[in-house]
């Protein structure tokens, strides 16, 4: 009977751990991988069962033991730092634990005769299916764990061990009446659902703050940058205008092949693009200038007088955030032709659309929020808080951002409402 429960508790700790593993990517041959590592947690299980007879202390070490016999196969079982999987299956013991007093609690019920095994795992069951229903999203997403905090992890860690051991002790200390089996479940209920609030809300609001803040930082540095450009366009504009009046000066006194050799010097830093908007010309004029040497094009269609509602910084990141992303994946690209990078601007009626359209190479998959998933392997930059700060200026002009991929070509669509005049 105690192997029993224990290859069944084990069972529970697996399960719960799955639930939270489910975005980590899979070795090779990953069924094998399971297969044995339930064969050889039961097989510790069923050796570390003798230790009941030296005592519940002893199996209380084992219980544990069998906690930590479930994180080392699950790191061997999935392609993941150890901290993440640590994490995740954590979790899956506090879920685990939250389910088994529940069923606790049940079993007092007038109407339940006693507590089962059935009992637990039923109430084990619905308290995963509960979490999967609530974090469900955030558990399919990968980049939730890319930037686990070991201190949480710690903390939380602490927090299931140390509630797993006194409810045990508790056990052990024996008389345990209606009262005491009530006020040890509400405590490790509690204890649980602290630890995976420290895991999944707290941490991920931390997060939330902690990306606003660099948000803040990334606009403020954006006002600096557009200042200087604005400078920059300003002086070569009448440095432009300046050379090109002493070119027609000289003309007649030295070679034609020199003066037009110098002539298309110049043009090189004359503004190219007149699109009627200040900001966009800008941002056209300064990225063709550092595009040209990498042979890269940039073209332009629409008006710009249709973005005059927009914030002048709100434009010069939305722009400069679409061509940044743009230029860092054609410029991975070996055939010339494909070094292109096209962007329509379009208004109908309220409405004003952006399509910014450039090819790539490799695989790009779509997170659930509809941007491009980033990964260490993919190019620094190609797809980062660019494309999400995108999305916010969208939003707050009660618009949005799609992002589309499709024959090698990837697109992303801005949609802004302005106001009626």
């Amino acid at each position: 009977m105690q192997l029993f429960i224990r290859m069944s508790y084990t069972i529970e700790i697996l399960l719960g751990a799955l639930v939270f593993l489910q975005a980590m990517p899979r070795r090779d041959r990953f069924p094998a991988r399971m297969a044995a590592a339930l064969a050889a947690i039961w097989a510790a299980g069923w050796g570390l069962s003798f230790l009941r007879e030296m005592g519940e202390l002893c199996n209380l070490v084992s219980l544990q033991l069998t906690i930590v016999a479930v994180v080392l196969w699950m790191w061997g079982a999935f392609e993941a730092p150890f901290m993440n999987i640590l994490s995740a299956c954590v979790s899956g013991v506090a879920a685990q634990h939250i389910g088994h007093h529940i069923s606790r609690l049940a079993a007092e019920l007038p109407w339940v005769e006693h507590w089962t095994n059935l009992l637990e795992f039923f109430c084990v069951s619905a308290v995963y299916l509960a979490l999967y229903a609530t974090l469900g999203r955030r558990l399919r997403n990968i980049e939730y764990y890319e930037h686990t905090d070991s201190r949480i992890v710690a903390v939380s860690v602490a927090i299931v061990l140390i509630c797993t051991g006194i409810t045990r002790v508790l056990r052990l200390a024996g008389g345990m009446n209606f009262y005491t089996t009530v006020a040890t479940a509400l405590y490790a209920i509690t204890c649980c659902v602290l630890a995976l609030f420290f895991e999944f809300f707290l941490y991920y609001n931390l997060r939330q703050e902690s990306e606003h803040t660099l948000f803040r930082r990334i606009h403020e540095e954006e006002r600096r940058q557009y200042e200087i450009s604005r400078d920059n366009a300003e002086l070569l504009s009448i440095k432009s205008h300046d050379l090109k009046h002493k070119l027609l000066a000289l003309e007649g006194r030295l070679p034609q092949g020199e003066i037009d050799s110098m002539r298309s010097i110049v043009d090189t830093y004359d503004s190219i693009y007149h699109t009627g908007s200040e900001v966009l010309d800008i941002i056209l004029n300064e990225k063709n200038l550092r595009c040209r040497s990498k042979g890269i094009s940039i073209t332009c269609m629409g008006s710009g007088k249709s973005l005059a509602f927009l914030d002048t910084m709100d434009a010069y990141s939305l722009f400069g955030n679409l061509l940044e992303n743009a230029i860092a994946a054609v410029e991975q690209l070996e055939e010339p032709g494909k070094r292109i990078i096209s962007m329509v601007i379009e208004q109908k009626g309220t409405l004003v659309s952006i399509d910014v359209m450039n090819f790539f190479q490799g695989a790009i998959s779509l997170q659930e929020d509809g941007l491009p998933r980033t990964s260490k392997r993919e190019e620094a930059g190609y797809h980062g808080y660019g494309l999400k700060s995108v999305r916010d200026i969208a939003r707050k002009y009660k618009g949005d951002l799609a992002v589309h991929v499709r024959d090698g070509i990837f697109t992303a669509q801005v949609y802004l409402q302005r106001e009626e005049i």
